[in-house]
């Protein structure tokens, strides 16, 4: 098992905000605020295929304790983690998303942005438009 960071390359994470969730069980949409390296604005990623879904309270300085080696303010994924190996057929991954004062442990099997440098925040809000958008088209329902 090791930490690497992920092939996909979304936009960094801001240091100041913790994300706004949404997930109905089987996907968890997650918009956060990007760095201003990232050129700011706000970011939605839709995890599809979710089967473990998890926010837990924990500062910078407590991820230290973390079940695995994780980066702060990033997206690290697990290799070889024994959260994966139990679902093989189904190729999960497993993310740990580090935030200022929250962690989101996602174990999915797909991963995509769906919303990108948006102007209306804060990120509850960002999201709420992103969920409305998606529920006008009938890609969701609500």
């Amino acid at each position: 098992m090791h930490i690497s960071i992920p092939q996909e390359a979304f936009p960094e994470i801001g240091r100041v905000q913790n994300p706004a969730v949404f997930y109905d069980g089987r996907d968890a949409l997650v918009c956060y605020e990007a760095s201003v390296h990232s050129k700011g604005g706000y970011v939605v990623l839709r995890f599809g295929g979710v089967i473990d879904f998890r926010i837990t309270p924990v500062s910078i300085d407590g991820q230290r304790d973390c079940r695995y080696p994780v980066n702060p303010g990033a997206f690290n994924e697990v290799i070889d983690g024994a959260e994966t190996a139990r679902w093989p057929r189904l190729k999960t991954r497993l993310w740990i998303i580090t935030f200022n004062h929250v962690t989101l442990e996602v174990l999915f099997r797909t991963v995509e942005i769906i919303g990108r440098d948006l102007e209306e925040g804060p990120e509850d809000r960002a999201l709420l438009n992103t969920l409305n958008w998606l529920q006008g088209r009938g890609i969701i329902a609500l």
